[in-house]
């Protein structure tokens, strides 16, 4: 039982995905791990979030990572972009023509990261929709509450020294 609920989570987080067809779900998932896991890991914890922050705050490059993982890029895009439609149209231009002007991360991730190459360049328009809908589903993050919470535990870190 144990094993088959196991099995089963995946399809079911990919279900509950309002009128999204799962297969587009996992397509999205398999173009982000061919074409975007070689700089963007699939998620940070605050923990990692919080040691990145803390060496950029002292003007290091983060470690280990050579872009924002994609619960924060998620969470970060969904901040200027909340719905779905506006969403999917912004990650489909952005990685097919990425610039500073355009983008939403933070200052000190264009300084440490730079702008991401135009990967989407090289994909069909169905790729570049899959993976789109799988970074908004995927994700449920708000960026204010996890900078908030990453704040936070700082302060807890901070004061414990």
């Amino acid at each position: 039982m144990r094993l088959l609920l196991i099995l089963l989570i995946p399809t079911l987080l990919l279900a509950g995905s309002g009128n999204v067809d799962p297969e587009i779900l996992k397509r999205g998932y398999r173009v982000y791990q061919e074409n975007c896991s070689i700089c963007h890991t699939e998620k940070a914890t605050l923990w990692e979030f919080l040691k990145a922050r803390l060496n950029v705050l002292s003007g290091r490059r983060p470690e280990n990572i050579d872009a924002p993982p994609m619960n924060l890029v998620s969470a970060r895009i969904k901040e200027f972009y909340p719905n779905e439609l506006e969403f999917v149209e912004f990650v489909k231009d952005y990685i097919t023509h990425p610039s500073k002007k355009k983008g939403v991360c933070q200052p000190a991730a264009y300084a440490f990261f730079g702008t991401m190459p135009p990967i989407g360049q090289g994909m069909d328009e169905e790729d570049k929709e899959a993976v789109a809908l799988w970074l908004y589903y995927r994700y449920s993050d708000i960026w204010h509450d996890v900078f908030k919470r990453v704040k936070e535990l700082q302060k807890r870190v901070q004061s414990k020294k």
